[in-house]
């Protein structure tokens, strides 16, 4: 990919592709990715990553130690996958100590509920491999079973498995005595089961649409409507400007969240609504949906 910063602005970029792709989830300090990098220069490495704290310290030792072949980017990893890989295109994935999310009621959220290792199994060549590590067995049982159902994989327990890499957190816990469950997925055909993924629909165009009359948008302060199924917004605060006014918008579509400031510009006898230039977004349907639906709106 020409022209590719190494940290990612996923709302202007089309599809990722590299040849011989790893990619490292939820990747903390860096000392994993980078490590491996550095071991592997012919491969091109990809961090993601939803915390701009993390995002930070990686961006700073691709820097200070001159990093060509990696890569991060800050977005939720299920999203990423979705829409900006090709199928088959990864070579290995790696997980090191995901948060287990021990209640009952927080299940959903663990990062190989099986949805999520469908998605990423899809995403990841034939041969090609997802190792986990994690000091939790309830979690490691739980996704030894989700990787049996889809029934893609040759699984591999690694027993005492001494990797070519360790995180802070690993070496800590080793020196205190706890065990380490690893476990490689290594993907030999495709799932036998068809899993329906939510998703979102990108569009080329985020064209504005006009009101004929002026709402007061302060009304809108912390206020919620539901405008489609799966499809959700919530106003924020509103500041008045010269030629209108402009609002904090949140719009959840099927789970993905937008954050945009809506403007209202009034141009001749009528109400200009788009998505204020101070503001970048992936230009969606649901974006799409949310304009019309607000231009409308009694």
């Amino acid at each position: 990919m020409k022209n590719l910063t190494q940290e990612l602005n996923p709302k202007r970029i089309d599809k990722f592709k590299l040849d011989n792709l790893v990619i490292e989830i939820g990747f903390g300090n860096g000392i994993y990715i980078t490590s491996l990098a550095k071991l592997f220069p012919n491969k091109n490495f990809l961090g993601i990553e939803i915390s701009g704290e993390s995002i930070k310290k990686l961006s700073k030792r691709i820097k200070n130690e001159n990093l060509k072949n990696v890569y991060c980017v800050k977005m939720d990893a299920y999203w990423f996958f979705y829409l900006f890989l090709h199928d088959n295109s990864v070579d290995e994935i790696y997980i090191n100590f995901p948060d287990p999310w021990p209640k009952k009621r927080h299940i959903e959220r663990r990062i190989t509920r099986l949805e999520n290792l469908y998605l990423f199994s899809k995403k990841l060549k034939l041969g090609g491999f997802i190792q986990i590590k994690t000091d939790d067995l309830d979690f490691y049982n739980y996704t030894l079973e989700n990787a049996k159902v889809l029934n893609s994989f040759n699984i591999k327990e690694l027993k005492n498995f001494e990797d070519i890499v360790r995180t802070k957190y690993e070496t800590k816990w080793l020196l205190m005595g706890k065990e380490i469950y690893v476990i490689r997925l290594y993907k030999v055909k495709d799932a036998e089961i068809n899993i329906k993924l939510k998703g979102i629909r990108r569009v080329k165009d985020m064209a504005h649409v006009k009101m004929s009359r002026f709402i007061d948008v302060s009304k809108l302060e912390d206020k919620v409507f539901r405008i489609d199924q799966g499809l959700v917004v919530k106003f924020s605060k509103s500041y008045h400007r010269e030629d209108g006014w402009i609002i904090e918008t949140l719009l959840s579509e099927n789970d993905y969240v937008h954050y945009f400031f809506t403007s209202f510009r009034r141009k001749g006898n009528e109400i200009i609504v788009s998505i204020s230039p101070f503001s970048e977004v992936l230009k969606t349907e649901g974006i799409l949906k949310f304009l019309n639906w607000i231009s409308l709106f009694p």
